[in-house]
C-alpha cells in the first residue's frame, strides 16, 4: 500500500515536470524573438539620432559662425556699458558724499546737532558698505571726509560731555581738598546719558579708528580694537594723569620700578568699576550694547595704556637684564591680578600679548636661560648637591632625590608657571624648546659626573646621579598627562603638520602658514576639505613623525642612561661575586659524604660564604642608596645574571653525587633565595634556574629514571611528526609534575646526566 502511494506521489510530480517543460518550448522562443526584433527596433532608432545629431552639430556650428562676429562687438559694447555703470556709480558715490558733507555743515550752522549726527551715520555707513571695494583713492577721500566730520562734531559734544563728567567727580581720584558735594546728580546724569547716546553715533568703523587712535606698536597685536568714543573721553583725564606720571622726567618713571604704575592702574580699575556699572553700563544695555561690559571696556583702555608703556620702554629694558626681569614678574603679577579679580576676559588682548612680540620674547628667552645656567651652576657646585634633603625622614625618601635634581626640577617648573599664561602658543613653544635645552644640558652634566663616578658604581655618586635620572624621568612623565602640554603636543603637530602638507603637498592642499596669532593658538585642528583621505596625504609625506609627548625625545634619552647605569651597577656587582665564586665553582661536588652522614652537619658551602657574604652587602648597600623603583630593577637583574651563572658555571660544569646535590640544594634554597627575601615575597621566582636544576639533582632515583627516559624518547626518538606533539605534550607534563617550568627538555637531560647514581643508559 505504501509503495503505491509513493509511485502515484511521484508519477503525479513526472507529470507536471512535463507540463513545465512543454509550456517553456513553446513560450521561451516567442519571448526570444520578440527580445530580438526589440533590439534590432532600438538600434534602428539610435541610427537615426545619431544621423539627427550630426545634423544638428552642423546646424549648430553654422550658427555659431554667422553670429560669432555679433557677439564679439555685443560683448565689447556690454564692457564698455559696465565700465560706464562703473564710472556713473563712482561720480554718484562722490556726489552722495558732498552732498552729506553739505547737509552736515548745514545743520551745524543752525545748532542742530541730532540731525548731523545722523547725516554722518549715513556716511559711515556707506563706508561700511564701500570697505570692500577696489577704488582706494574713493576710500581714502571717505575716510578723511569722516575724520574730519568726526573730529568736528565729537569736538563739540566732548566739550560738553567732558564738563559733565567733571561735575560728577569723574575721575574718581583721591585729593588732599575735599571736594564740594553734587547737588543736581539727577539732571546731571540725565545730561551724561543724553551725551553718551550721541557719542556713540559717531563712533567710527574698526578700520579707521585702529589707525587713528591705537599705538602703532598695540597694532602688532591680534585682538586689538578701538574703544567705544564716549568711553575713550571718559578715560582721557586718567590718560593724562598717567602720562604726567609715568613719562618724561618725573622721579616715577623708573625703569626699575613698574610696579608704581601698574599698582595705580589696579587702584583705577578698583575705584571706578562701581560708578560704571550704576551709570554706564544700564546706558549700554539700553543702546543695544548690553554684549559689551563698561567696567571691562574701561579696564580694557586702562590695559592699553599699560601695553603703550611697556612699548615704550622695552628699547632701553632689553640692554637692562635685571630690570627687564623684574618687569616681567611684575607683569605676569598685574595680568593675573586683572583677569582673577577683576574678571578680564581671556580673549582680549593684555600686558602679556606685548611680551610676546619678537623685540621683546627674544630677549626674555635670552635672560630665562642665562639666570637658568647660573642656577644649575650653583646647584652642582653646592656641597649637598648630590644628598638627598629629607634623607633624616626615612618615611618619606624612598625616592632618594638628589638636591640638585630637586632643584632642577623646581627651576623648569617655575618657568613653566611664567609662560604658561601667554596668549600666543608660538611664544609657549619657543619656552618649551628652551626648557628641552636645558634637560639636555643638565643630562649632559649628569653623564659627566656619572663617567667620574663609574669606577665605583655602587658608591654614592653614582647612585646619587641614578637617582637624579629617575626623578627626572618621573616628573617629566606626569608632565606630560597635563592638559597644558597636552596642548602643546597637539598644536605643535598640528602646526608640524600643516607645514608638511604645504611644502609636500600643495596640489591636494593649499594651507597658509601657521602663525603665532591668537586666534592660531587655540586651534588645535585644521579641518582638511579634500576628496584624499588624510592617512594617503601623510604616507606621502618624508620623515613625518607624531609624538606621544612633548618630552618624548629628552624622556627616552634619560631612560636610556637609567638602563645603563643599572646594567653597569650590575655588572660590577656580579663580577665582584663572579671573582669570589671560583672555590664554590671547583668544589668537590662528587665526593661529598652522603645524605645520612651530611645531615647532621648540613650547613652553607664553605666556599659559598665570601660569595654571598660580597653579595649581601651590595644588596644592603644599594638598597640604601638607591631609590626603592630602581633597587628593584637593580637587584631583578642581579638575581637572573646570577641565577643563569649558577646553572652555566656550578651546576652543569661539575658533576654531583648524592651528598653534593643535597649540599647545592640547601645553599640555594636555605641560603641563596633567602638574600633576597627581604625585597620580595616570592624570591624563588628570580631562581627558578638553580631551584630547578637542585629538583633534577634530588629526584628519587626511580622518579629520575623515568623523566630521564622520557626526555630521550622525546629528544632521541623517531621524529615523525605524527607523534611528536603528543611525545611533546606528555614530555612538559612530566616536567610540570616534578615542578620543572623553565627548563627545556635539553637543560633538564644535560643536569640529569650529572648525577652519578643515574645508570647511564
Amino acid at each position: 500500500q505504501n509503495a503505491d502511494l509513493f509511485s502515484g506521489k511521484y508519477k503525479t510530480k513526472i507529470e507536471l515536470l512535463k507540463t513545465k517543460l512543454a509550456k517553456a518550448s513553446t513560450e521561451i522562443p516567442a519571448k526570444i524573438d520578440k527580445a530580438i526584433a526589440a533590439t534590432e527596433s532600438t538600434s534602428k532608432d539610435i541610427a537615426k539620432l545619431e544621423v539627427k545629431l550630426e545634423s544638428v552639430r552642423h546646424e549648430i556650428l553654422d550658427h555659431t559662425h554667422t553670429y560669432k562676429p555679433m557677439v564679439g562687438e555685443l560683448t565689447a559694447l556690454v564692457e564698455r556699458v559696465n565700465e560706464v555703470q562703473r564710472y556713473a556709480y563712482y561720480l554718484s558715490t562722490v556726489s552722495k558724499i558732498e552732498e552729506i558733507s553739505s547737509q552736515i555743515q548745514a545743520f551745524l550752522m543752525t545748532e542742530a546737532l541730532n540731525p548731523a549726527v545722523d547725516s554722518f551715520n549715513e556716511m559711515t555707513d556707506l563706508y561700511r558698505t564701500l570697505q570692500t571695494s577696489a577704488c582706494q583713492h574713493l576710500l581714502g577721500y571717505m575716510k578723511e571726509t569722516i575724520l574730519f566730520w568726526n573730529k568736528i562734531l565729537s569736538d563739540r559734544i566732548a566739550v560738553e560731555f567732558e564738563e559733565v563728567l567733571k561735575a560728577l567727580r569723574w575721575p574718581l581720584v583721591v585729593t588732599t581738598i575735599q571736594a564740594p558735594s553734587v547737588t543736581n546728580v539727577k539732571e546731571l546724569k540725565e545730561r551724561m546719558e543724553k551725551l553718551f547716546r550721541k557719542l556713540l553715533n559717531l563712533q567710527l568703523p574698526d578700520t579707521i579708528s585702529l589707525e587713528n587712535s591705537v599705538h602703532p606698536l598695540l597694532l602688532k597685536i591680534v585682538g586689538i580694537k578701538p574703544l567705544l568714543l564716549p568711553l575713550e573721553l571718559m578715560l582721557k583725564p586718567l590718560r593724562k594723569r598717567f602720562q604726567y606720571h609715568f613719562y618724561g622726567s618725573r622721579q616715577t618713571n623708573s625703569l626699575d620700578k613698574p610696579e608704581w604704575y601698574l599698582t595705580q592702574v589696579l587702584t583705577w580699575i578698583r575705584d571706578h568699576s562701581d560708578f560704571l556699572e550704576r551709570n554706564i553700563q544700564p546706558i549700554l544695555d539700553e543702546t543695544g550694547k548690553a554684549n559689551i561690559c563698561a567696567r571691562t571696556e574701561l579696564t580694557r583702555g586702562l590695559v592699553m595704556l599699560v601695553m603703550e608703556k611697556i612699548g615704550q620702554d622695552l628699547p632701553q629694558l632689553v640692554y637692562d637684564e635685571s630690570s627687564l626681569s623684574h618687569l616681567i614678574d611684575e607683569v605676569l603679577l598685574f595680568d593675573s591680578e586683572i583677569r582673577n579679580t577683576y574678571s578680564y576676559p581671556p580673549m582680549l588682548p593684555g600686558c602679556l600679548d606685548v611680551l610676546c612680540l619678537p623685540e621683546a620674547l627674544t630677549k626674555w628667552l635670552l635672560v630665562e636661560k642665562k639666570y637658568a645656567m647660573q642656577k644649575i651652576e650653583q646647584m652642582l657646585q653646592s656641597p649637598s648637591c648630590w644628598e638627598s634633603q629629607y634623607k633624616s625622614v626615612e618615611d618619606s625618601d624612598e625616592v632618594k632625590v638628589p638636591e640638585c635634581a630637586e632643584s632642577f626640577m623646581t627651576l623648569l617648573h617655575t618657568m613653566t608657571d611664567r609662560y604658561k599664561r601667554l596668549p600666543v602658543s608660538d611664544a609657549k613653544l619657543q619656552f618649551l624648546g628652551l626648557q628641552l635645552e636645558l634637560l639636555e644640558d643638565f643630562r649632559m652634566r649628569l653623564v659627566q659626573v656619572m663617567k667620574e663616578a663609574s669606577t665605583s658604581p655602587t658608591g654614592p655618586t653614582f647612585c646619587a646621579v641614578l637617582n637624579a635620572v629617575h626623578y627626572v624621568v618621573q616628573v617629566l612623565g606626569e608632565w606630560s598627562e597635563l592638559t597644558f602640554f597636552l596642548q602643546l603636543l597637539c598644536y605643535k603637530q598640528n602646526r608640524s603638520l600643516k607645514t608638511n602638507l604645504f611644502e609636500n603637498s600643495s596640489k591636494l592642499y593649499v594651507l597658509p602658514p601657521a602663525k603665532g596669532s591668537r586666534n592660531s593658538s587655540r586651534t588645535s585642528g585644521q579641518d582638511f576639505d579634500n576628496d584624499d583621505s588624510l592617512e594617503d596625504v601623510l604616507a606621502e609625506i618624508p620623515n613625518l613623525s607624531l609624538e606621544h609627548t612633548v618630552f618624548e625625545e629628552i624622556n627616552s634619552l634619560f631612560e636610556a642612561m637609567i638602563t645603563d647605569m643599572i646594567n653597569t651597577a650590575c655588572n660590577y656587582v656580579f663580577n665582584d661575586v663572579k671573582a669570589r665564586s671560583l672555590a664554590y665553582r671547583k668544589d668537590r661536588w662528587l665526593s661529598l659524604p652522603l645524605p645520612k652522614e651530611l645531615s647532621s652537619t648540613l650547613g652553607l658551602s664553605s666556599s659559598a660564604c665570601e660569595m654571598f657574604l660580597v653579595l649581601k652587602d651590595h644588596l644592603a648597600t644599594m638598597e640604601g642608596q638607591l631609590s626603592k623603583f630602581l633597587f628593584d630593577k637593580f637587584w631583578h637583574r642581579l638575581a637572573k645574571s646570577i641565577d643563569t651563572f649558577i646553572l652555566n658555571e656550578v651546576v652543569l660544569s661539575n658533576h654531583f653525587n648524592e651528598g653534593g646535590a643535597l649540599q647545592f640544594q640547601f645553599d640555594i634554597t636555605r641560603n641563596l633565595i633567602p638574600l633576597f627575601g627581604d625585597y620580595t615575597n616570592n624570591p624563588d621566582s628570580y631562581f627558578r634556574l638553580s631551584k630547578e636544576a637542585s629538583i633534577l639533582l634530588n629526584l628519587q632515583i626511580g622518579s629520575a629514571l623515568l623523566l630521564k627516559d622520557v626526555l630521550n624518547t622525546y629528544l632521541h626518538g623517531s621524529r615523525d611528526q605524527q607523534h611528536l606533539k603528543q611525545r611533546e605534550s606528555e614530555t612538559k607534563k612530566s616536567l610540570r609534575d616534578v615542578g620543572i617550568f623553565s627548563l627545556t627538555p635539553e637543560k633538564c637531560e644535560l643536569v640529569l646526566s650529572l648525577r652519578t647514581n643515574l645508570k647511564i643508559s
